[in-house]
């Protein structure tokens, strides 16, 4: 019983020693998709602040901004320059086939998520490190207005896990790449998901997709860097009143297909 009280305790100090932080992150994709995002993060507790230096262009600029309380389920992506921001949930950045309404029908078959432990890691930025990998399967047939198309997917990440970090203190550029938007294997990856707690310092994504005998990949390496210690102000994690809301790029491509939004 001793033993499990100082555990805790342990455990409880190490999450606040790191109550207040800041990195920098930046992942770089090739293969099918060509493309870098990076900037700096501030965490306080569960809130986290993702300042965008090089965004993607589509859903991210340059310099905006993002902003979650809850774990990066829901995010709120702001423009200073515009003096707008719009809201959008994790299964919308990953894809999900909610986001399309009725004009997507997605059937999933032969779901497979595998949990493989490396070993110790490397040490990063000093911090000592366990490296995990799992890997994803599942075909997919899409019937989107009137279309049928069916694909073999595939992904396998490897992660480089500290657990003297808070996951919640991660961005969605670590942890994105274990949802799929898709429910029926998002389940599966929850359940094995468990063996990812902590903060990934480093992770490598690689996607295989195969389509009709033609195959396509797309490998993404995220890192993290220039760890701080040091308190962050509440304002940095909220969205200014004088801002106004606007649809996210997702919900405006869905208005310009003549559909409708799900939140």
């Amino acid at each position: 019983m001793k033993r499990m009280i100082l555990a805790a305790i342990f455990a409880v100090m190490a999450q606040s020693a790191f109550a207040g932080m800041t990195y920098k992150v930046e992942s770089v994709s090739s293969g099918m998709r060509e493309g870098t995002m990076s900037g700096t993060v501030e965490v306080e507790g569960k809130n986290v602040r993702f300042n965008i230096a090089q965004g993607d262009g589509i859903v991210f600029k340059d310099s905006s901004y993002l902003i979650a309380t809850d774990g990066g389920k829901k995010m709120s992506i702001v423009d200073p320059a515009e003096k707008t921001y719009f809201d959008m949930g994790i299964d919308q950045l990953t894809g999900g086939a909610g986001m399309l309404g009725g004009m997507m029908k997605m059937r999933i078959s032969n779901p497979q998520v595998s949990v493989r432990d490396l070993g110790a890691g490397d040490t990063i930025e000093g911090y000592a490190t366990k490296k995990k990998a799992i890997d994803i399967s599942y075909d997919m047939t899409i019937d989107m207005m009137g279309q049928t198309m069916a694909m073999s997917m595939s992904t396998s990440t490897q992660s480089w896990i500290t657990d003297q970090i808070p996951t919640e203190s991660a961005t969605f550029l670590q942890t994105g790449e274990l949802h799929t938007g898709l429910d029926d294997v998002d389940k599966l990856i929850a359940a094995q998901a468990k063996a990812f707690t902590g903060f990934p310092l480093k992770q490598i994504t690689t996607i295989h997709m195969t389509q009709n005998g033609s195959k396509m990949e797309l490998t993404t390496t995220t890192n993290v860097s220039g760890i701080e210690k040091k308190s962050i102000a509440a304002s940095e994690f909220v969205v200014p009143a004088a801002f106004t809301k606007t649809d996210s790029p997702m919900e405006k491509m869905m208005k310009a297909m003549g559909g409708g939004s799900k939140q």
